[in-house]
């Protein structure tokens, strides 16, 4: 009877169980949103070489659910080579064909201008004699010509011939009076701007044109306030590069839910035109004034940015997936980069952050990633169900050999040894008789019929004598 019980609870664990584990390892997202929003990495770098390019980065995205890849690509260095281009085209983004490219194709990048090195650019307030402009034929040529040769090779989505460009320009802009002090450059520069985006919107129809603008400390959008309306008519998409906040003496700013949303929602109430987060991230590293606390609620909070923008929002990237190995940036680029290192989601080595959590929690509960297994969750799913069978297991076995016990006692009860049947033999005939209780009146009663007995058998004896005395 225990065994059939037994049995039935195996199988009725056996029918709980996957409820068990969809319950601990695939929850369904409630209230899914932001479903045309794109979400990537800017510049997808690998593991243990930082490498732009190593598969397993992509593998990693992919795995993420990254659709959208974002690169800056200055123009004075890509005018020497365009082999990076066809490796980020044939080698990777054609073996992962739901990551989207989009690319700055930077005649300006951050504070500096990037004409080619064989064009001798300088900045400039007012014209003279020489002068090369932002918009000079020579200048709009080539990099139509360039912009060409990209878009041919590399299909991308998006396109930008600037990335941060306000950083370039605040040279111009009077923090005390909120007024541009010199517009020439740039509205040279908003002409090439306007050309190539009426290049771009009749010979690639697909392609969608951002002007990015940088907004990291707190006074950056008093100037984006002012140059913003310039681009207006060269652009599809406003691109905002955050990075990582800071105030306005360059530190690290831990900013809360409302804080985020306040400085995301003052850059794009700007504008009815969508706007891409291009380039967004924290640290994990308290050395840089980071924290991997701060870092999993950052990637939340930028989640919380999308379900309130869903609907003007094109798309998000966090910087990078891995961490850079100690002293790579500082060595191949610049030493005040290294606090940057610990961008990543998942460290140099590849173990995972809590912000790679934050961030496959966060998109699973926009209705993404619903195949995809938290390790942690899987896990405690795993455990779960290793103790459920280790439990059955061993009171089946246990069960069994308790059974079988029992069998063999029966058996051997049917069935005595000859051993023990001499045995019994041996009690049996040593069995002493059965004792009998009296009452005193038992024996009192003996003992009156022996005596009368007794008494007969004398009288008996002297009658006996008495006929033989008579006889004489």
């Amino acid at each position: 009877m225990k065994r059939t019980n037994l049995c039935f609870i195996f199988v009725l664990s056996l029918m709980v169980i996957p409820f068990l584990t969809d319950f601990l390892i695939i929850p369904i997202a409630a209230e899914p949103y932001g479903e045309d929003v794109k979400i990537g990495f800017t510049w997808i770098n690998g593991l243990s070489g930082a490498s732009e390019l190593i598969d397993i980065g992509y593998v990693k995205a992919a795995e993420m659910g990254a659709q959208i890849e974002h690169r800056e690509y200055r123009w004075d260095y890509l005018d020497l080579s365009f082999n990076s281009i066809f490796e980020w085209s044939d080698i990777y983004l054609s073996r992962y064909p739901t990551i989207n490219a989009s690319i700055a194709l930077s005649v300006i990048n951050g504070n500096s201008s990037c004409i080619p090195f064989d064009i001798e650019f300088e900045p400039y307030t007012e014209l003279s004699t020489g002068t090369i402009r932002f918009n000079d034929t020579v200048i709009v040529n080539r990099l139509l010509n360039m912009t060409q040769s990209v878009i041919n090779v590399l299909s991308p989505t998006y396109i930008s011939f600037g990335s941060e460009v306000n950083g370039f320009f605040e040279t111009y802009y009077d923090y005390e009076t909120d007024n541009i002090t010199n517009t020439l450059m740039l509205e040279d520069y908003v002409d090439l701007c306007e050309q190539l985006y009426d290049f771009v919107k009749v010979n690639y129809t697909n392609v969608q044109v951002l002007s990015i603008f940088r907004y990291q400390p707190p006074e950056d959008i008093q100037n984006i306030r002012k140059f913003l309306p310039y681009f207006t008519d060269c652009c599809d998409i406003f691109g905002v590069s955050a990075r990582i906040f800071t105030d306005n003496n360059g530190y690290n700013s831990m900013l809360d839910l409302d804080g985020v949303l306040e400085r995301y929602t003052s850059f794009a109430n700007l504008s009815s035109k969508k706007f891409a987060i291009t380039n967004a991230y924290t640290i994990s590293d308290s050395r840089s004034g980071g924290s991997e606390y701060y870092q999993e609620n950052y990637v939340r909070y930028l989640f919380s940015v999308i379900k309130k923008y869903e609907a003007k929002i094109e798309f998000l990237c966090w910087y990078t997936v891995f961490d850079y190995p100690p002293g790579y940036l500082s060595t191949f680029f610049n030493p005040y980069l290294e606090a940057h290192a610990t961008a990543g989601l998942l460290t140099s080595n590849g173990d995972l952050k809590r912000s790679y959590f934050a961030w496959i929690d966060e998109m699973r509960s926009m209705g993404r990633l619903t195949d995809y297994r938290i390790p942690w969750k899987t896990a405690v799913g795993s455990l779960t169900i290793v103790a459920v069978f280790g439990f059955l297991t061993y009171a089946y076995v246990m069960e069994g050999l308790q059974f079988r016990k029992e069998d063999e006692k029966e058996k051997t009860k049917e069935q005595p040894s000859e051993a023990e049947k001499e045995e019994k033999r041996k009690k049996k005939k040593e069995k002493k008789p059965k004792t009998i209780e009296f009452t005193e009146e038992g024996f009192a009663a003996k003992d009156e019929s022996e005596f009368v007995l007794e008494k007969s058998e004398e009288n008996l004896e002297s009658e006996t004598v008495t006929i033989e005395e008579n006889e004489e």
